[in-house]
């Protein structure tokens, strides 16, 4: 069962026993996903917090998903890619 951190300390707490970092990008909100051999830790946040915090994330691997892409902008790559791939 994951666990939710509530602040950015505790955050800083857990992360040596990381090893394994997933980022999750939402226009809302950045979910930090930490894991360690115990626990799936989860903390979300905002973009310009969760920036600072991965820049001091070092040798441990990290993983980022989504974006913040327009759904207009999506759509158009994806068009795009179709094209390219028929030629």
């Amino acid at each position: 069962m994951p666990k939710i951190i509530s602040n950015a300390e505790e955050f800083e707490r857990i992360k040596p026993r990381a090893s394994e970092v997933r980022i999750v990008r939402s226009q809302k909100a950045v979910k930090i996903k930490l894991r360690t051999p115990a626990y799936l830790y989860t903390y979300s946040t905002n973009s310009d917090e969760a920036d600072d915090l991965i820049k001091g994330l070092k040798d441990i691997e990290v993983i980022e998903f989504g974006g913040t892409k327009k759904k207009s902008e999506e759509k158009d790559s994806d068009r795009h890619k179709k094209v390219g791939n028929e030629s």
